[in-house]
């Protein structure tokens, strides 16, 4: 329980300088450079490497025991949570059952054979006739093609069923994928009921006022990646794209198909989830639909907003109406369906944000977290580098500042500091973390520097000197540090 509590990111410390990786990585980023510089590098890295000397273990020696019991346990599935990033131990056979019962679901179907190698052939192909320049053509095509592979993450915020994610990484058509996302790209969000992110959905929320007789409403539409309709999809991009571009389109969104346990299969309609042209094409097909249905609708919503399956909206027609405009809604396609949330004491969730009424008519707005939500982030003692760790203390505090209104920010961050010193964070981090984000707001820009001639990829490894110096000062200042940080606040 203590070592999975740290999370599935959490790095333990190195017991052994990675010498060899270090010389091997170093001498390849030197051989670009002049041979003097190249020998006095080589001369320092030898120096650093013979001084080195492992970090302390960020573990105890019963919780290395603990690790390695589960690695060597053939029973059990350790899994990250689909959201809130919470950890799930579940059996293997529990695991095995539930993939098994999303397959047996009419959206997949058995293949008699691996069809890799043809998927493979067809994208070469059509890449070929495509027109694209040769320069380009030698990224898109398939490099040692694997097929892809299905898994599933619990949804530990209903009755523990999976979600299923392909990983297509390394399958035929990836590259393909990647650079049609890029193509489409351009042609979605430019409806104006489009939610580009969070942060700009709390500036959309801020010339929004509402009566009391109006109801705030969000939508989801239930499994919408695995229920985008192909041929309509493919309908749309013959209006905007050439022939040959939607051939390609066609082949990427036709060749769904994964390896589980040995047998492989494909993915009848809808596209699949983890491929990377799957969000944009699902925000296409759904803008459009929306679009439409919006225009067919006998009432309209007063505000109406979308970001890919979910929905906001601001009904001004009282509650019997509502529902006839989500039966409007849901007979617009048969793929297609929506459930509904209305707001609960004038509040309602939507993405990341919890929009609350005010009493002007005007609309607040905070960070809301599901019920499930674990607070767990990468912890303050993983082994990685201090910039990776900043950058989740800054992150976190920066979509505090632009999600929260100025009722709620004070309160937000108040519980992000208690979150980063639950999770191993020291004050001095926190209190550093504080000061980047309110000194970038006075204008202040980080120091430029001189891009290197070269570059090594090194794994991390921490310099013990510099965790010593850091507790030392956190002991020193932590009274000073959290005065501030009250001052700050008020």
């Amino acid at each position: 329980m203590t070592v999975l509590s740290k999370g599935l990111n959490f790095a333990p410390a190195p017991r052994n300088i990675p010498h060899k990786e270090y010389i091997g990585a170093v001498e390849q980023a030197v051989r670009k450079l002049p041979e003097e510089e190249a020998e006095e590098i080589r001369n320092e890295v030898s120096l650093v490497l013979f001084r080195a000397i492992p970090p302390k273990s960020n573990l105890s020696r019963k919780e290395r025991l603990a690790l390695q019991t589960l690695r060597d346990s053939k029973d059990i599935m350790i899994l990250p949570a689909d959201k809130g990033n919470a950890t799930v131990l579940m059996k293997k056979e529990d695991y095995h059952q539930k993939i098994l019962d999303i397959l047996t679901d009419d959206t997949y179907r058995v293949m008699p054979r691996d069809p890799t190698d043809a998927v493979s052939r067809k994208t070469i192909e059509l890449i070929k006739k495509s027109g694209i320049p040769e320069e380009e053509l030698r990224n898109l095509r398939p490099k040692a093609p694997a097929p892809p592979r299905i898994y599933g993450l619990p949804k530990i915020h209903k009755i523990m069923p999976l979600r299923p994610i392909v990983s297509a990484i390394g399958a035929p058509t990836y590259n393909l994928a990647k650079c049609l996302s890029g193509v489409l790209a351009p042609f979605v969000g430019r409806c104006e009921h489009h939610v580009k992110n969070s942060m700009e959905f709390v500036k959309t929320l801020q010339d929004i006022h509402v009566q009391s007789t109006d109801i705030m409403v969000s939508l989801d539409v239930v499994s919408l990646f695995t229920r985008v309709p192909i041929i309509d999809t493919l309908a749309l991009l013959g209006r905007i794209l050439d022939r040959k571009t939607v051939e390609l389109f066609r082949h990427v969104l036709t060749s769904s198909y994964f390896l589980y346990n040995g047998d492989f299969y494909e993915q009848t309609d809808g596209v699949a989830m983890g491929s990377p042209l799957s969000p944009v094409i699902a925000n296409f097909f759904m803008e459009d639909f929306e679009e439409h249905s919006l225009n067919s609708a006998p009432l309209r919503p007063k505000c109406f907003f979308g970001y890919v399956d979910d929905t906001f909206i601001i009904w001004p027609h009282g509650m019997d109406t509502l529902h006839s405009f989500v039966d409007h809604m849901n007979s617009r396609h048969p793929n297609i369906r929506f459930t509904m949330e209305t707001e609960t004491n004038g509040e309602l969730p939507f993405l990341d944000i919890l929009i609350r009424r005010r009493g002007d008519g005007t609309l607040g707005h905070k960070v809301y977290r599901k019920p499930t939500h674990t607070d767990l982030y990468l912890n303050g003692q993983s082994h990685h580098h201090p910039s990776q760790k900043n950058a989740v203390l800054s992150s976190l505090i920066h979509r505090a500042k632009k999600i929260s209104d100025e009722d709620n920010l004070q309160g937000e961050l108040k519980h992000l500091n208690k979150t980063f010193i639950d999770n191993g964070y020291s004050h001095f981090q926190v209190h550093k973390a504080l000061k980047r984000a309110f000194r970038r707001d006075k204008g202040d820009k980080p120091n430029e520097e001189r891009p290197p001639a070269s570059k090594a990829i090194l794994t991390y490894v921490s310099k013990e000197d510099d965790m010593k110096r850091e507790y030392m000062q956190q002991d020193d200042i932590r009274r000073r540090i959290e005065t501030n940080y009250e001052e700050r606040s008020i």
